[in-house]
């Protein structure tokens, strides 16, 4: 048996049909029947069902198809690792990001982003911090970008930069005419809150609790632009990341003290095969020339 044994059998299981199957792999009929035949009396199972005009898988054929699929799958990665030993940041890399940071960063990166590394293939996947950590530890993430949380321990992290949080509020409310706003002054306020599973959401509400502050349950969004879209209309008030802190009619902006802020880090599984790659990323992004002013930029 080989891998293009395995290639073939997908390829039935795929198209139900053995001469669409083997015109898709590029064989004749007779060679990719013939194949899957020997494969079968090594493995001493029948795989498919030719009985009926639609080729089917029996139940060993469905078993088996579960591992087969792996196997190419653990194939390709292999190849992929050999290949872009020397070059890490080489191919397809698959990195989860955030909600509260996705659409504020990647305007910020994604463009030089292709230009610096042109040999790579970013697909950025948008998950809730706990899913993307069960992700990433399964494989099927390479990096991830998201807030320092306890549950990070066990993996790798850079830190790309740390952010300040800022209350968003109504240019009506009364607050606004404040420089500053101290967390007990929200005391009252319709304090309005990402939905439970946002990691912002926790840590927001862990400092409001420090201070008393009692969070409103009048609404909870899945979005910081849903939240900023009830302040616009003074309808509560919330917390921001400063990167998505842009300019919005009716919408004021204003530091809280004590200082709070979030990191944001870059990270990997502990035996990520390709560590160079991380510290290359993340070096990159920690010294980007947009990402720094946009940080630094004044609200």
């Amino acid at each position: 048996m080989n891998l293009r044994d395995f290639e073939y059998v997908k390829a039935v299981a795929q198209f139900k049909h053995f001469r669409k199957a083997a015109d898709a792999c590029f064989v004749s009929q007779p060679t990719l029947s013939g194949q899957i035949k020997k494969l079968e009396q090594a493995l001493d199972v029948v795989l498919f069902d030719r009985s009926t005009k639609q080729v089917s898988l029996t139940s060993d054929g469905r078993r088996l198809l579960a591992q087969i699929e792996l196997i190419l799958e653990n194939t390709r990665v292999l190849k992929e690792m050999a290949a872009t030993s020397n070059e890490p940041l080489k191919g397809k890399l698959k990195v989860g990001i955030i909600p509260t940071i996705a659409p504020y960063l990647l305007p910020v990166l994604l463009t030089s982003m292709k230009e610096a590394f042109v040999d790579t293939q970013f697909s950025f996947i948008e998950m809730q911090t706990i899913t993307m950590l069960s992700a990433l530890e399964n494989g099927e993430l390479d990096f991830a970008i998201l807030a320092d949380v306890p549950e990070l321990a066990n993996f790798n992290t850079v830190v790309l930069y740390k952010e300040d949080f800022l209350v968003a509020l109504s240019t009506q409310h009364a607050l606004c005419k404040h420089n500053k706003v101290a967390i007990s002054d929200l005391e009252g306020c319709d304090l309005l809150m990402l939905s439970d599973g946002h990691c912002f959401k926790d840590q927001a509400q862990q400092f409001c609790f420090s201070a008393g502050v009692e969070v409103s349950n009048q609404y909870k969004g899945n979005s910081i632009e849903t939240l900023l879209a009830l302040v616009a209309i003074n309808d509560g008030v919330t917390f921001v990341p400063k990167l998505a802190c842009s300019k919005r009619t009716g919408i004021a902006y204003l530091p809280i003290f004590p200082n709070q802020q979030r990191k944001v880090v870059l990270a990997c599984r502990k035996h990520y095969p390709h560590m160079s790659g991380v510290a290359q990323l993340s070096e990159w992004l920690i010294t980007h020339d947009n990402l720094k002013r946009q940080l630094d930029k004044v609200v």
